[in-house]
């Protein structure tokens, strides 16, 4: 099936990370977000669940680190880190004491349970959460972080990623990831807004821009430009106040109703999204699962991993 058999197609991209998309964030404070993260084991079952029953491909962006088994399995496996610039972005190792079962860091049988459901991708977010595009990272931190995951995917589920999540979006090294095996990453939405890197991101106009433009009318679907490139339609924000997630489920069924023949309307977010209210959270995603999955019993899309866009 090709992009251009007369239908648009629905990629949905999940960033499934744990407590590794966050170190940054939270330091050693092992009780930042806890609920979230420990929600993840319901919602990853739940989602699935969601998925499978409508037959909606989705590609898992698993950070590899989570297929580990413990600690000891996972400092075997971990290339050195790279010397960032900005020293906040190296992981605590303090966190070791404070979470020595790693339970909100490992999660290998909820990865399996994602292999095992049909038309689910593994896909890489890189081993250990990496910040590609900060200073002080180098090709041979991608590529050795890369093997790492490449190596622990093969052993643990006799495969190998073919997608790639950048950790914040931050695109670099594509070339020599590509190299590797890679065929498709997901790209930034379109705004300099979106394309912010450190601190400069996280500042809350920046947030506010990003907010107020999931929920403002106009959309963009994609035909990839760049080999391999898979642009966010936009980030799912299961979370919002009633009022505000109408507009944005709104802005949903506008970008797909809207898309062309040949384009891409790519939805991605965080298992741990859903995680602290799971009930409300996982409803809404039923009900966007339950639109996606119409439009395409009517012919109107089709969907597809990122690999196979």
């Amino acid at each position: 099936m090709t992009a251009t058999d007369g239908r648009a197609s629905i990629v949905i991209s999940l960033d499934f990370e744990l407590r590794w998309g966050v170190h940054d964030v939270l330091g050693s404070n092992v009780d930042g977000y806890r609920a979230n993260l420990e929600g993840v084991r319901d919602t990853v079952p739940a989602v699935l669940d969601v998925l499978r029953q409508r037959r909606l491909p989705a590609t898992w962006a698993t950070v590899g680190a989570v297929a580990c088994r413990s600690w000891d399995d996972y400092f075997e496996r971990a290339p050195a880190p790279p010397v960032y610039r900005d020293p906040t972005l190296v992981f605590d190792r303090r966190i070791v004491d404070r979470d020595p079962d790693g339970t909100l860091h490992f999660a290998p049988d909820l990865v399996r349970q994602v292999v095992d459901t049909p038309g689910q991708e593994l896909a890489t977010h890189t081993f250990s959460h990496l910040f590609l595009g900060e200073p002080g990272v180098v090709a041979a931190d991608a590529i050795a972080d890369h093997q790492a995951t490449r190596t622990i995917f093969r052993e643990r589920f006799g495969l190998e990623p073919r997608s790639l999540v950048y950790p914040r979006n931050q695109v670099a090294f594509w070339p020599f990831l590509q190299d590797l095996g890679l065929v498709a990453y997901r790209g930034n939405e379109a705004g300099w807004f979106h394309r912010l890197r450190g601190a400069a991101s996280a500042h809350p106009v920046a947030r506010s821009l990003r907010l107020l433009d999931g929920l403002r009318p106009r959309t963009r679907t994609y035909h990839p430009k760049i080999e391999g490139e898979l642009p966010s339609t936009l980030f799912l924000r299961l979370g919002l106040p009633g009022a505000l997630w109408r507009l944005h489920f709104a802005k949903v069924r506008r970008a797909v109703l809207t898309a062309r023949p040949g384009h891409i309307v790519h939805l991605w977010f965080h298992p741990h999204n859903l995680g602290a209210n799971a009930a409300k959270t996982l409803d809404r995603l039923t009900t966007t699962a339950d639109f996606l999955a119409e439009q395409i019993a009517r012919g109107q899309l089709v969907g597809r991993t990122m690999a196979e866009a």
